[in-house]
């Protein structure tokens, strides 16, 4: 039992011999570091926020990243699983946090590598006493875990120290593993990770730790390259003594005070990190009286080193880790190094080919009064911002703002003090947009009439003015005859009617009248709605509960219209697109039963679509469906190939969003991911997926699949190259079973 008194804390191990009598007092190093245990205290609360935001990373346009989720179970469920779950995500590149989103620690695990670092070497300094004993199994097996994962990051050699230490300096206690050394052999790395086995701690609850960290750092041999990373990560659930304390029957004191062993790390240019655990249930009061103390020792350690600390005693970072970790493990793809002189000479290339390249960004506001402003999905003036957001977004060169985007900047627009005569000006700077595109709609029965206003940036009047009418199925038509009407010869409006006067936009007066044309008015609306609701579902900035709600509502819009026996081909595609990316929002939350099950069904819609798709008025439309097709059901990757290949023949001449994913699914197909390294027709090229990466990066650089690869392949800045040649397939999770 603990026994609190006003001259200190008492703190017994269960069940522990009975040295009864020997107090452990807290008092005057208790008052000593009261400020650094409050201080430790607040910034454990400022990570616990932190983590809280940036967890939510992960993969493609059409694929969603997210890994916040509600873990269900009791906190003894956590107890035992904590280091475990951390171990298996924190050094993942899938499940790392954002090193730009971490807080006050800017940055995370994987983000503590040196970049210029030719190899690494890291010791794990495990508590293995009773206390620790749920934790154990899962870190004897999350350990070459992690290595696996530091290979990956580093791309070059990693050395591993695995170091078991109890209570006192008796015997083998309290340090296992120090005399091996550091070893690079699997074989022998394996016997190291099983001298991780279970030790008495008895009789108090605080251990060694400081010696055990001070024997680490001076002992093992470590490396005198300045370069080398050098991590020593502790993990443990108590703290080390007071400094007073000193028991010469057990040995068990305070070795070394907190500065001696920072000033010996930062000597030795080794970071020291840390998983605080919680302790087994037996020991649930001596860990809550001391968790504080262990707070501030490992705090300090950690942030006095450059290295971080993970306080897993707090529900909401346990629950974070915990659903991070349900996200299945993907296989990685050796790709190669890109730099930033690879992604200038492609754009180089393609300059010299096309000539100057220029894109176009457009905000496309709902065409509703500012006064009475609303996002809702039924509302008609935010149908029509959906349907000419979606028009626009096919055309060569025009890239969109997100719905989202555009919504959540008006809203703190709105609530702050800018005149209303200015808004258009100011979104066309919050949005980074080269042109805003506001106005109103009025319903007259099946028929609209639209009046639109188009800003730039550089104007706070409008540049011009466009209006159209006509039922849905034929109004993008009569509105893009009328921008191209504008008779805008430069600028932003000059290329926004270059696009509108393009080949693609040809395509798109056609697409919407076989589209909508069948539907009567209420559906129409109804699959419009649906295409907001799955853009938004895209948004990766927002929680995932979200999101699945997001596309709830869309199924919600579109299964009543796919039982329709004249269901368009477009249809299909929508609720192939939705059940697509439910799979991945589910498969990065670990529910990957569902995931699966979403898959076939966006399998099923696929093979629907591709039988209608004569009927879209859509060339590249139809060449996507048909490329899915040959990927998902037909397992042709050669014939996915070719026919990606015939949508990114457009990329670098027109910057077609299309041509975005198709290079997008080209990276993965020559990753090896959907199956295609087990095909005995098709052999990826790691070269070839190196060549899409770059095309994705040199020509979307603010593309979410940009995102992707600058967290995957760990691009740093300020050397402008990527930290690991390797890329995961995340595709084939999918598609294990049926």
């Amino acid at each position: 039992m603990n026994l609190r008194t006003k001259s200190g804390i008492t703190l017994f191990r269960n069940r522990r011999s009975p040295v009864a009598g020997m107090k452990f007092t807290m008092t005057n190093e208790f008052l000593a570091s009261e400020f650094l245990t409050l201080f430790w205290r607040r910034l454990s609360k400022v990570f616990v926020m932190a983590w809280f935001r940036c967890v939510r990373f992960s993969a493609g346009k059409l694929a969603l990243l997210a890994i916040i989720g509600v873990l269900c179970g009791a906190s003894q469920i956590f107890a035992q699983t904590g280091a475990a779950a951390a171990l298996d995500s924190i050094f993942n590149v899938r499940t790392a946090p954002d090193a730009k989103s971490m807080g006050i620690f800017q940055g995370s695990f994987l983000d503590a590598i040196r970049p210029e670092s030719p190899g690494m070497q890291i010791a794990f300094v495990v508590d293995t006493t009773e206390s620790m004993t749920g934790q154990l199994a899962g870190i004897k097996e999350k350990i070459p875990q992690v290595v696996a994962d530091l290979k990956r990051a580093t791309n070059g050699k990693v050395e591993v120290a695995v170091i078991a230490y109890a209570d006192s300096g008796q015997g083998q206690k309290p340090l296992v593993g120090v005399k091996d050394g550091f070893v690079s052999d699997d074989a022998k790395f394996k016997t190291l990770v099983e001298n991780l086995q279970p030790q008495s701690g008895r009789p108090y609850f605080p251990e060694a730790v400081d010696l055990a960290v001070f024997k680490t750092i001076q002992e093992l041999p470590w490396s005198k390259d300045e370069k080398m990373t050098r991590w020593l990560m502790l993990i443990t659930d108590a703290p080390p003594y007071d400094s007073s304390f000193n028991e010469p029957t057990t040995q068990s004191k305070r070795w070394y005070e907190t500065d001696a062993l920072v000033n010996l790390a930062n000597q030795r240019g080794i970071s020291i990190h840390g998983l605080l655990c919680e302790s087994r249930a037996d020991e649930k009061e001596a860990f809550e009286a001391s968790v504080d103390k262990l707070r501030d020792f490992m705090g300090q350690l950690t942030s006095r080193t450059g290295g971080l600390m993970l306080d897993l005693s707090f529900s909401q970072i346990k629950e974070k880790v915990a659903s991070a970790a349900k996200r299945p493990r993907a296989d990685f793809a050796f790709v190669g190094e890109i730099t930033e002189k690879d992604i200038e000479n492609v754009r180089k290339s393609a300059q010299d080919k096309f000539g100057d390249m220029k894109s176009l960004r457009v905000a496309v506001m709902p065409h509703v009064p500012w006064d009475a402003m609303t996002f809702y999905h039924e509302e008609p003036g935010v149908q029509f911002a959906t349907q000419l957001r979606y028009s626009l977004g096919r055309l060569p060169g025009i890239k969109t703002v997100s719905s989202r985007d555009i919504e959540s900047e008006f809203l703190r627009l709105k609530s702050g003090p800018v005149d209303q005569s200015q808004w258009p000006q100011a979104l066309c700077l919050r949005l980074r947009a080269d042109v805003l595109i506001i106005g109103d709609l009025r319903v007259i029965r099946d028929s609209f009439d639209v009046q639109s206003k188009l800003y730039t940036p550089k104007s706070d009047t409008p540049v011009a003015a466009v209006a159209a009418s006509g039922t849905q199925d034929v109004l993008m038509a009569s509105y893009m005859k009328a921008i191209s009407e504008t008779r805008a010869a430069a600028g932003p409006m000059g290329l926004l009617v270059k696009a509108v006067n393009s080949e693609q936009a040809s395509d798109l007066r056609q697409f919407w009248p076989g589209a909508l044309g069948k539907l009567d008015a209420q559906q129409k609306a109804s699959l419009i709605s649906a295409m907001d609701m799955i853009e938004k579902s895209l948004d990766i900035s927002v929680e995932p509960s979200i999101r699945v709600d997001d596309l709830q509502t869309a199924f919600q819009l579109l299964n009543p219209l796919a039982k329709d026996p004249e269901a368009t081909s477009f249809t299909y595609t929508l609720l192939a697109s939705a059940h697509y990316n439910m799979a991945k929002t589910q498969e990065e939350i670990g529910e990957t039963n569902s995931a699966k099950e979403n898959m076939q069904y966006a399998i099923g819609y696929l093979t629907k679509a591709f039988d209608g798709r004569r009927e879209l008025n859509d060339r590249l439309l139809q060449a996507e469906i048909e490329a899915d097709y040959s990927l998902l059901v037909r397992k042709d990757y050669a014939a996915a190939v070719r026919r990606y290949q015939s949508i990114t023949e457009f990329s670098e001449a027109s910057l077609l969003k299309m041509a975005l994913r198709a290079h997008w699914m080209l990276a993965g197909i020559e990753c090896g991911d959907w199956g295609a390294a087990s095909s005995k027709d098709f052999k990826p090229s790691p070269a070839a997926a190196r060549k899409q990466l770059i095309d994705i990066l040199a020509f979307w650089p603010e593309s979410e699949e940009a995102r992707v690869i600058h967290k995957y392949m760990r691009w740093n800045d300020d050397n402008g190259q990527t930290g690991t040649p390797y890329f995961p397939k995340e595709g084939e999770l999918l598609l294990t079973a049926n």
